[in-house]
């Protein structure tokens, strides 16, 4: 991964990366209402700088970057209200288009968010909407078995976090982190 240092075109990327992070730290400091948002430049040039070294400079990895982007920013944007916008599920959407295969994305975009939705119906308040959205349209990006993985990877990290690190008195939690972390590994492997 060193070698991709060495090229100006990766510099050049990474700074327009944190240079977005930076962006996003503003505009989600604007609409949560929210003080300081920490380390979103630096985890935006980490993400984008895995991505690159992985996947080089090809569509796939600006597919793969830009999800990454906005993982990131419905990550914050959950941990600071608890909720996330409408928009970001949008966005995704559209970010799949640009490397679309349609039959597994329809797939994905119907089969993913199933177990979401099962756990939602069954038990009330169990499940928010933006999760469901969310495994949705990442769904849509990934397709059904790296939507999967992205779900298993995700639920078992928040549940092994929630157990560790949390009072059993506090009910509610941001769950778009944990699925966001394990949507970036699906994408990496």
């Amino acid at each position: 991964m060193l070698w991709m240092f060495e090229s100006k075109e990766y510099a050049v990327i990474l700074a327009a990366s944190f240079l977005a992070g930076l962006l996003m730290d503003m505009i989600l400091k604007k609409v949560t209402k929210q003080g300081e948002t920490k380390y979103t430049a630096f985890l935006s040039v980490c993400i984008t700088a895995v991505f690159l070294g992985t996947y080089g400079t090809n569509e796939h990895a600006l597919v793969c970057t830009l999800f990454g982007q906005m993982l990131l920013y419905a990550s914050e944007y959950d941990l600071t209200t608890h909720t996330v916008p409408d928009y970001v599920h949008v966005l995704l959407l559209l970010i799949g288009l640009l490397e679309i295969q349609f039959v597994p994305a329809l797939l994905g975009l119907v089969l993913v968010p199933l177990p979401f939705l099962a756990a939602a119906l069954f038990k009330e308040g169990s499940m928010g909407g933006a999760d469901i959205k969310l495994m949705a349209a990442c769904g849509f990006i990934m397709g059904v078995q790296k939507g999967y993985m992205a779900m298993i990877a995700g639920l078992t990290l928040a549940v092994m976090i929630q157990k560790v690190y949390v009072r059993e008195s506090e009910k509610g939690f941001a769950l778009v982190p944990y699925l966001s972390i394990g949507c970036l590994l699906a994408m990496l492997l």
